[in-house]
């Protein structure tokens, strides 16, 4: 597994890590800083974030109140350690667009690969060429050419730059959490699970078939600001999404998964609450997220994709 995550992790950037790393949701920004020498995570930070402060999405500004934010990232920097430098950031799901294609056969020359996919991504998110920051990963499978692809709209990749850059702090990595999560699973064989990355406002799930990344599904949670979701309730759509991709990919692909990963951000969502999940998915094997450092319940659940990008 972990030399799949090797090959899964050039998004947006040469993966040259920083020691201070963030992530950033609606409704809450993480961060940790790594010691290479000590090798451990030696500061974290979990913090709140206001309502109205980050409305991610894919095609409209995310940083509602710059002021705010800023305030946020400053205050999480410096519980880091010294503040400047460059970093590395994990952006909301929700502004991203994650696919799992599959090709017959690509072109080795990189021009004509890349105009193939553009071509392919086009018929599923029309977008104009400058206006997309698109990276992807092959990988060759059973004779085909599978192709992990991320793409991000380029003003709202330099949104969160520039903040980061008024502060002194150079994004030099963006990723996606939920693929940070593939470095902390354990997979028995033949290699089939699901990882389920739920955050206060969305799921996503990963599909891995074979130790391979197989399917990228992302559902927002059916509320508003008007009718919020108990934390029951989202454990309880979360139970019917999974069931939903467990019967898909048996339909689909004739193979039976066995487990299911969980990490939870969900304020509320501890033990009583991820117990009922857990009996809602019997008799799928059910796991969580470790640590090989002491945290809190809940601080282990929200900084899981970071520790994950740590440890590879």
């Amino acid at each position: 597994m972990a030399a799949l995550f090797d090959r899964l992790t050039n998004f947006f950037h040469e993966p040259i890590y920083p020691p201070d790393a963030f992530q950033l949701a609606r409704t809450y920004l993480s961060g940790v800083h790594y010691s290479k020498k000590e090798k451990k995570i030696t500061s974290h930070v979990v913090r709140p974030l206001p309502a109205g402060v980050l409305d991610p999405a894919f095609d409209k500004p995310n940083i509602t109140d710059p002021a705010g934010l800023e305030k946020a990232v400053r205050e999480a920097a410096f519980k880091l350690g010294p503040v400047g430098g460059a970093v590395s950031l994990l952006l909301p799901e929700a502004c991203l667009r994650v696919f799992v294609l599959t090709f017959e056969a690509l072109p080795s020359s990189m021009a004509e690969r890349e105009e193939i996919l553009r071509w392919r991504l086009n018929k599923l998110v029309p977008f104009k060429p400058g206006d997309m920051r698109l990276s992807y990963d092959v990988i060759k499978s059973n004779g085909q050419a599978k192709v992990l692809l991320a793409l991000a709209r380029t003003g709202i990749v330099r949104e969160y730059e520039s903040l980061f850059d008024r502060l002194g702090l150079k994004i030099r990595t963006v990723g996606v959490p939920v693929l940070n999560l593939l470095s902390l699973v354990r997979l028995e064989p033949p290699g089939h699970a699901i990882i389920a990355n739920i955050e206060e406002d969305a799921l996503g799930l990963l599909a891995v078939l074979d130790g391979e990344v197989s399917l990228y599904r992302f559902k927002p949670f059916l509320q508003d600001a008007l009718s919020p979701m108990s934390p029951g309730q989202k454990m309880d759509q979360v139970a019917n999404e999974i069931d939903n991709t467990v019967r898909f990919l048996e339909d689909r692909e004739k193979k039976r998964i066995a487990s299911v990963w969980v990490r939870s951000a969900v304020e509320g969502a501890e033990d009583e609450t991820l117990a009922a999940l857990k009996e809602r998915l019997s008799p799928l094997a059910f796991a969580e997220f470790s640590s090989p450092w002491p945290l809190t319940f809940r601080d282990r659940q929200v900084l899981s994709p970071l520790i994950g990008q740590v440890l590879r």
